[in-house]
């Protein structure tokens, strides 16, 4: 056990998800994560302008105590197992953002890991689009300023 969640984004019953999920915006239910008595949100959308996904977790607080917190959002392949993370195609190592910025300022913060829709449909395989696992670590002393 490495300390993560995972989920994993599937295809309608009918097959029909697939393509129209490359034709439109999106954003999704977040996962919910309790860490630290404190409450965190996971998060998913496409922007449709740009052909592409943003992930990033957010603290439910102030920007301060969300920058004692580090996350990890791995991506890869639908099929893979919920113990696979270290199959995961795509890593990004970020802070966490609070709960009062933004969709830009969360874009723009450098705090998501960004996937084009060319990575995600490499990733597909059929019914499962793809899977994602997210961790949210406290920070050392010394890479929080305390």
């Amino acid at each position: 056990d490495l300390g993560f969640i995972t989920c994993k984004m599937v295809q309608k019953k009918d097959g029909t998800c697939g393509h129209a999920i490359y034709n439109d915006s999106a954003r999704f239910p977040p996962v919910e994560l309790q860490y630290d008595e404190r409450l965190f949100y996971c998060y998913y959308q496409r922007r449709n302008s740009q052909g592409l996904w943003y992930f990033f977790i957010r603290l439910y607080g102030g920007k301060k105590a969300a920058s004692g917190y580090t996350c990890e959002i791995h991506l890869g392949n639908g099929k893979a197992d919920k113990n696979s993370v270290l199959t995961a195609d795509r890593v990004a190592r970020v802070d966490c953002v609070h709960y009062a910025m933004n969709k830009a300022e969360i874009e723009e913060s450098g705090c998501c890991l960004v996937v084009d829709d060319a990575a995600v449909k490499k990733m597909n395989s059929g019914d499962e689009i793809f899977r994602v696992w997210w961790k949210v670590s406290r920070k050392k002393k010394a890479e929080n300023g305390n």
